[in-house]
């Protein structure tokens, strides 16, 4: 069955932190808990929340590397093939919105990434609503979701933000 949690439940879920980072650099606020309580959590293949640690490595070295990734942009997660999951921290909203970035474009210019158009606490219903659909009876011979499994994830995807099923970087 493939169903909807709230962030809340999908908290609940993960194996939180037992020691908490230094994060006083951290600038937005409202997402330092995730940072606190959470860290290398791999909700899914493509959809891994990086520690902290992590998180502040890789930042520096593509903001190195990368004379046209803004610096207000934050990598705060990454997929199992090179892609990253970036937050704006001087995004007014709060929580801020979340961005997907294919490393095969090699270009870090904010044109170059996916607005996805939902929040960090949404990429967190859509993370678990993906690794549900890792349950191979949900497939055909072929290794294609099956229809009505496709239909259901859809809706339930919906249920997150409308028309998110189309702007997702995955095609069901």
């Amino acid at each position: 069955m493939i169903k909807k949690k709230i962030f809340d439940e999908i908290m609940a879920s993960l194996e939180h932190r037992n020691k908490f980072p230094k994060i006083s650099e951290f600038t937005r606020k409202d997402c330092l808990f995730l940072y606190e309580k959470l860290a290398d959590n791999k909700i899914e293949t493509d959809h891994v929340f990086l520690s902290y640690e992590k998180a502040k490595k890789y930042n520096k070295e593509y903001h190195h590397d990368f004379s046209e990734f803004k610096e207000n942009h934050w990598i705060f997660a990454e997929t199992g093939r090179g892609d990253f999951w970036i937050i704006d921290l001087d995004d007014v909203k709060s929580p801020p919105t979340v961005f997907f970035y294919d490393h095969d474009l090699e270009d870090f210019s904010p044109e170059s990434m996916l607005n996805i158009s939902i929040n960090i606490f949404e990429w967190f219903e859509l993370a678990d609503l993906i690794s549900q659909l890792h349950n191979k009876d949900f497939y055909d011979e072929a290794f294609r979701l099956k229809e009505h499994w496709k239909q259901k994830a859809i809706e339930e995807i919906e249920k997150i933000k409308k028309g998110l099923s189309t702007k997702s970087p995955f095609q069901f």
